[in-house]
């Protein structure tokens, strides 16, 4: 039987590489959205984690109510087991352009199939943020939509407010927005064909046909290529959440991209010739991600404001007159790959490392199996256990998994001796600890974006910049500030 699987996570900052889920929370429904069971999931905080000051706030996570939790390769198997049960749809508010990507990156380090929630045995995902938003744009009447400052809101919590949604709990608390998701849900579900018609958008196939089968209508140098309408919650209220789009083609790098040039934006392509094109941006879309790609039916061209559509018949007219510059930009992004990251953390290594190869899995399968049938949660870790696990590693020998499934030792299991974690090959963790203590430049842990994991010394900054940022905290933000602080020192 289909299920959904409603789903929210709190973190201990905004980066899915290096960021932690430190409560998964979830509600298992039928396809006619009555529920069938729940249960939240606490996760204690690792000790290579600064904690962003700005998410605990946010969420309110108390140390107590960490210390709880299970540790997070338990966890890890646990949630991914629950995802990945036979004929699952995962979904959530925002969950493609957030809550997936920490959990990718969590089943990654922890040496679980990343993608298999996906697309294996029946189960696939869906967002009900671009659902909401298709509501919002063609049926507005359907819900009491919030508004700050005289301007459209989407925020969950406040739409939640808006229409008396029944939930438990606190705002930002994951179980809490997890029901405000199915309140959600339910008000558009009244309206079941229109909310069908949305989750096809999630099927990659249906996404893809649906595509496919708009016309190409534009003739530029005897080439033909679609216009259609994209609708997205990053496009913003003043355009009304939608832009008009191009279709100028497919990666050659990456197969399942698609490449989107806006058609409103003001310097369309970089056609000024003073612009390198590597500045030059294009939209990147996936089958059945949180991109809705409509035809530009004049229906839905109602809904686009008219500044919008005036820069659009504008651009059009100028990729017709400067058509080489166009051709010059096509072929440049079709043909684009990502810059290799050679000092990037193993952590955040998924997307430029790749799929787990076929030695790799029977090595990982090993790895679990083992750690299975040692029970190192138990503190009696005797002799035989502890050369058993150095017999284990001693049998791997891909460095990446060597790498991530020492981590996975090191960070999970307190009771296994330190001469097992931090000597001879195994210095990489030591010195990646270091690094987390490090003020040098030379020592910050890069991810994949080329971006930095939270060190000890900007942990505290961003601490010293929030406390003197608020006016009058209540008292629980002055305990949580300095559990914090202490916190973050002593690591």
């Amino acid at each position: 039987m289909k299920t959904f699987l409603f789903y929210d996570v709190e973190t201990s900052g905004l980066n899915p590489a290096f960021d932690q889920i430190l409560t998964f929370a979830y509600i298992r429904t039928d396809l006619e959205l009555n529920e069938i069971q729940r249960q939240t999931i606490t996760i204690c905080l690792r000790k290579d984690i600064v904690p962003s000051t700005q998410a605990f706030l946010t969420h309110g996570l108390t140390f107590d109510e960490l210390s709880l939790g299970i540790n997070e390769y338990k966890a890890a198997l646990k949630i991914h087991k629950i995802l990945n049960t036979p004929n699952t749809i995962s979904l959530g508010y925002n969950s493609l352009g957030f809550d997936d990507n920490f959990l990718r990156f969590m089943f990654y380090r922890n040496l679980l199939d990343p993608y298999s929630h996906q697309y294996a045995n029946g189960c696939s995902r869906i967002d009900i943020l671009p659902i909401t938003v298709l509501f919002r744009v063609f049926h507005p009447h359907s819900l009491n939509w919030p508004q700050i400052d005289g301007k459209p809101s989407l925020k969950l919590d406040l739409i939640s407010r808006e229409n008396n949604f029944i939930t438990t709990g606190r705002a930002h608390e994951a179980m809490n927005d997890v029901e405000a998701v199915i309140e959600l849900s339910k008000k558009m579900f009244q309206q079941k064909d229109i909310w069908n018609y949305c989750l096809d958008f999630f099927n990659k196939t249906r996404d893809e046909v649906r595509i496919n089968n708009i016309d190409k209508k534009l003739d530029i140098q005897n080439t033909r290529f679609r216009i259609c309408l994209m609708v997205s919650a990053s496009f913003g209220s003043k355009a009304n959440y939608m832009a008009p789009v191009i279709h100028i083609g497919e990666s050659l790098p990456y197969k399942n991209q698609s490449l989107w040039l806006r058609l409103d934006s003001e310097d369309i392509s970089g056609l000024n010739t003073d612009t390198d094109i590597k500045d030059t941006f294009v939209i990147r879309k996936r089958p059945a991600d949180a991109l809705i790609v409509l035809p530009a039916l004049e229906r839905f061209l109602d809904k686009l404001p008219e500044e919008s559509r005036n820069k659009s018949r504008e651009n059009m007219e100028k990729l017709s007159i400067h058509k080489e510059r166009f051709f010059e930009f096509i072929q440049y992004h079709i043909g684009y790959k990502y810059p290799f990251i050679p000092n990037m953390d193993p952590d955040a290594a998924l997307y430029q490392d790749g799929f787990f190869s076929f030695q790799e899995k029977k090595e990982i399968n090993l790895f679990h199996q083992s750690l299975k049938d040692l029970n190192l949660t138990l503190p009696d870790l005797n002799l035989d256990k502890t050369e058993s696990i150095k017999k284990i590693k001693s049998l791997i020998k891909s460095p990446r998994i060597k790498i991530l499934a020492n981590r996975i030792l090191a960070r999970n299991f307190d009771n296994i001796p330190d001469n097992i974690i931090g000597h001879a090959e195994d210095t990489e963790y030591r010195l990646y600890m270091k690094r987390l203590k490090s003020s040098l430049e030379k020592d910050l842990i890069i991810g994949y974006k080329n971006d930095i994991k939270l060190n000890c010394r900007q942990g505290l900054e961003e601490l010293k910049t929030t406390r003197q940022a608020l006016l009058n905290p209540d008292q629980d933000t002055k305990r949580m500030l300095g559990w914090l602080k202490k916190y973050i020192k002593a690591l």
